[in-house]
């Protein structure tokens, strides 16, 4: 399960990404209950909602939305049946009010884009060689791209969910809402959405393994560059990654081999 503060970094995370794509739905405001089993036990439900400065009801038209999920953190740890205690948790089991329909609830989940293009399963069957095109190595250059563009391919994604049984290849993260398909090749359409040029990351993970900050070499095993060696990243360096245990489905050597590693110097 991770250290408390592995968990709580994906705690932190997940919420942040929820109150993104609760915004991005064009939604201007929330309530937030505290479902805890203890909470449940002691408070009254209504006493069991948190403010923020004096509001039930939460503002996401908000400039910084880590600046709000702090305020959400900090009302958790202060919501404790002895205020006069000190410490208390921020990531207390929470529950999320929000004027939306079930299905779109589950696309602010699971992360999935509603406009996203749709992809065959004939399409995630193309061969390995088929991807490994002169287009696609070309394509290599194009690294950074939008976090829509990376999580618009739903199919492709529980593939890979499927494969690495919703774990972080890396991390060994066991939530999938921050769980995102990165591509070893850069995607070029359907062709590039093959199983084996695929690796199920966490979402800060995915962005480093873009920027070229982390790759993985030959080995499976990660290399961290040497700019993040005072950062929490480095942890990772020299680590074998989780393979799925069907060894058709590992990530292509080839493709892996097409990407410049970062630099340990």
């Amino acid at each position: 399960m991770g250290t408390p503060s592995e968990r709580n970094t994906d705690y932190f995370l997940a919420l942040d990404a929820l109150l993104l794509r609760l915004r991005n739905r064009g939604l201007e405001k929330i309530r937030i209950h505290i479902v805890s089993s203890n909470a449940i036990k002691i408070w009254k439900p209504e006493d069991r909602i948190i403010e923020i400065d004096g509001n039930l009801d939460i503002s996401l038209k908000v400039e910084d939305l880590k600046d709000l999920r702090g305020k959400i953190s900090k009302a958790q740890q202060e919501k404790k049946e002895d205020p006069t205690t000190k410490g208390g948790s921020p990531t207390k089991r929470i529950l999320i009010e929000a004027n939306l329909s079930e299905g779109a609830w589950k696309e602010v989940v699971f992360g999935v884009n509603p406009t996203a293009v749709p992809v065959s399963e004939g399409d995630l069957e193309i061969d390995l060689a088929e991807f490994l095109s002169e287009d696609g190595v070309v394509a290599k250059e194009k690294v950074i791209r939008a976090v829509a563009l990376r999580r618009g391919q739903p199919k492709f994604r529980k593939k890979l969910l499927t494969a690495y049984k919703c774990s972080c290849a890396v991390t060994g993260t066991l939530f999938s809402p921050i769980l995102e398909a990165a591509h070893i090749i850069p995607y070029m359409g359907a062709k590039t959405n093959h199983v084996t040029n695929g690796i199920l990351l966490r979402a800060d993970i995915h962005t480093l393994f873009d920027l070229g900050l982390l790759g993985i070499n030959q080995d499976y095993k990660v290399v961290v560059s040497s700019s993040m060696k005072e950062t929490e990243y480095e942890a990772y360096n020299g680590r074998r990654i989780i393979l799925p245990e069907n060894e058709a489905e590992w990530p292509s050597l080839a493709a892996l081999k097409s990407r410049p590693l970062p630099s340990r110097h």
